[in-house]
């Protein structure tokens, strides 16, 4: 039997109306015969004759890359199981640069952890002859917005490898788009390192729409978001109340969650089944093998008072697949940080003190895992701040870029309406 391999050399149909609109958007000639041969779906070149912001010059960059990733030896595409190693070592030469600092993000020996406690996640990567040259998360989430219920896309942990950097590579990336819930979403936001203007600069260059942040003098423009870190030391106080979540808690913690965030920006109201999946890590059932746990029912705990739980929360080791190595460029000083973070976690009204007495619970277990300090996003909570003070807390603060899909405009604009944010550091 004969395969017949001439279907590869059938381009995308194109009718006389998609002609005559390409000819009425002012389209040169000959560039949508070359989109036709790239095989580019004619839904995708209908969209682009059809929105403005689509302008000649990006249809002819995204018919370079794509001509770039059909005949040459990268590819684009989804992460699998079997990348772990080689996200793992793109992200180990992939260091920011913050004044004086290289600062690099190691995600190993699981370089996918962070991403299991994401929502709709679709990581994709740039691969070339096996090695992974650039990668990116790209996580759909359902949220509010000022009073209402709406969808947000978040992009984190962007990395190209760093003897590849100014090639392009991250536009490449862009070919690689999961599923339409990765990347869909009214509001589109992500937070850059303070003081990182290289990372700036590639947006601007990248996104330049986004460079209408707000300023900030001294540092890089955007919403200032500020978390905690919280020195991991031994036992500090009572731990009597503290126990391990059950599964029959859960009614009780939901209310408390709610009621701790409730009105703020960026909080999804959580539901029962939202939370369990999380806990379940993030299904229910024995698990396979291979599975290694990220965050779940061993992490989660109640405080109760008179047999009334009125604090809960989790602690997430990320110190065990996400550190940070800081290497100073001109003396070769490294230092490397790692740490443990406050998830999920609610309390009840004027009950401040059992907060806190549980997260000082959770600096102990910190400490016991060898972790360097709990990560704390609480500045929504300023009545929760000063209990917290006996911890020796130092601040965090970085740059969040928030943009709203404006219809009229047909493009992505500078939204500051935000305010009391809260920070879920799964996404941090």
């Amino acid at each position: 039997m004969t395969t017949d391999i001439s279907i590869f050399d059938r381009p995308t149909e194109v009718t006389d109306d998609l002609r005559a609109s390409a000819r009425e958007a002012g389209w040169p000639e000959g560039l949508l015969e070359r989109a036709a041969e790239l095989r580019v779906p004619r839904h995708m070149m209908e969209w682009w004759i059809k929105h403005e912001r689509e302008t000649i010059h990006h249809v002819q960059q995204y018919l370079d890359g794509r001509e770039r990733l059909m005949f040459g030896t990268m590819r684009a595409r989804q992460a699998t199981w079997n990348d772990s190693e080689g996200l793992a070592d793109l992200y180990a030469n992939s260091p920011e640069e913050i004044g004086d600092w290289e600062i690099t993000v190691e995600r190993s020996p699981n370089a996918v952890a962070q991403f299991r406690l994401q929502e709709h996640v679709s990581i994709s990567v740039l691969e070339d002859r096996g090695v992974i040259l650039a990668a990116t998360a790209d996580s759909g989430r359902n949220t509010v917005v000022g009073g209402k219920r709406t969808s947000v896309h978040i992009a984190s942990a962007w990395r190209v490898r760093k003897e590849f950097r100014g090639k392009g590579l991250s536009k490449l990336l862009r070919h690689a788009e999961g599923p339409a819930v990765g990347w869909f979403g009214l509001f589109n936001y992500y937070y850059i390192r303070s003081q990182n203007f290289a990372a700036l600069g590639w947006i601007k260059s990248f996104i330049p729409d986004s460079v209408n942040e707000p300023q900030r003098e001294g540092d890089v423009p955007g919403i200032p978001v500020t978390v905690l870190h919280l020195s991991a030391s031994p036992r500090r106080g009572d731990g009597s109340g503290i126990r391990l979540a059950r599964r029959s808690d859960l009614r009780r913690c939901l209310q408390l969650i709610n009621r701790t965030h409730k009105g703020c920006d960026l909080f999804r109201p959580y539901s029962q089944e939202f939370l369990e999946q999380r806990l379940d890590d993030p299904y229910w059932g024995e698990k396979p093998e291979f599975w290694e746990p990220v965050y779940g029912w061993p992490d989660y705990y109640v405080l109760e008072d008179n047999g009334r739980i009125v604090a809960c929360g989790g602690v997430w080791d990320k110190g065990k697949n996400v550190r940070e190595v800081w290497r100073h460029k001109t003396t070769g000083e490294t230092q490397t940080f790692d740490c443990t973070a406050l998830l999920d976690f609610g309390y009840g009204e004027g009950r401040e003190d059992a907060m806190a007495q549980l997260i000082g619970h959770f600096i102990e277990l910190t400490n016991n895992l060898g972790r360097s300090y709990l990560v704390a996003a609480v500045e929504h909570l300023p009545s929760l701040v000063p209990h917290l003070d006996d911890y020796q807390p130092e601040s965090e603060t970085r740059a969040l870029h928030w943009q709203k899909y404006d219809r009229d405009r047909d493009n992505w604009v500078t939204d500051t309406s935000l305010t009391r944010l809260y920070t879920d550091l799964a996404y941090w």
